[in-house]
């Protein structure tokens, strides 16, 4: 049974590259499966007592096409590279089905997208919506490690189009963004967006108070004050991270 759980990375990190600025593209040829045979081992989830990794195996020339931080590791001397075996041991399995998943078709097969889904009809399917939501951000997070703005961009337009199907943005999830993000955060900045444009009352009652960072509550006052025309209309390309070309600076 896959571990749905929110893994945990450390609050308070350094800003990312995607927060500090512009990311240089990484530059190498596409893949063309000429060297089929080349695979490398991903071992997703802890290491203790009672919990085995899972192993995945991904063609080594698509990592190091999407990846420059993958890329790096697998061709060094150090022990990935010796190896060809890369350790996330705080990533959920879960989210790297995703991730693999992109990787080879730029693409997200979700059930929220299948035309007879309809979460007002079972309760099961607003559940799954957690973890779907859960499982993006996770993924934008890991996509911010490995250095794809590309795919950190992608999330942020599915995650956009979830919430105009279903029209709400589960809170439960929101602690997780701000423990995993900086203080200027696109991440943070996209939520903030989210949840001001999609809240009610209800969001804010005894039930759901407790799941808003307090940082995010500050956040959304500052939001809230800002004139409307500028508080709401926006675009999730507001919140793309850019990436830096030998012309200007442009969305990946």
């Amino acid at each position: 049974m896959t571990d749905n759980t929110p893994s945990k990375i450390p609050d308070k990190r350094p800003a990312s590259p995607a927060e500090n600025g512009p990311r240089k593209r990484h530059k190498a040829d596409p893949p063309d499966f000429s060297q089929a045979d080349e695979v490398v081992t991903f071992l997703i989830g802890p290491f203790t007592e009672g919990a085995t990794p899972k192993t995945f195996l991904v063609h080594k020339e698509i990592v190091c096409y999407h990846s420059p931080v993958l890329n790096a590791a697998f061709n060094s001397g150090f022990v990935e590279g010796q190896t060809q075996t890369y350790k996330l041991e705080d990533v959920n399995q879960g989210t790297f089905k995703l991730f693999v998943q992109w990787l080879y078709f730029q693409k997200l097969a979700l059930a929220v997208f299948e035309e007879d889904y309809d979460s007002e009809e079972h309760i099961t399917d607003q559940d799954m919506e957690v973890v779907t939501y859960q499982q993006l951000v996770e993924l934008w997070v890991l996509s911010d490690r490995l250095g794809i703005p590309i795919l950190q961009n992608f999330v942020l337009q599915t995650i956009r189009r979830i919430s105009d199907k279903i029209n709400r943005v589960p809170t439960i999830i929101l602690a997780y963004v701000y423990e995993n993000s900086s203080e200027d955060s696109k991440l943070r900045q996209f939520f903030v967006n989210e949840v001001g444009s999609h809240a009610n009352e209800s969001f804010f009652g005894p039930k759901y108070k407790s799941r808003y960072p307090h940082q995010m509550l500050l956040d959304l006052a500052i939001w809230y004050t800002q004139p409307i025309d500028e508080a709401k209309e926006y675009t999730v390309e507001d919140f793309f991270v850019l990436v830096e070309t030998q012309d200007s600076s442009k969305w990946a």
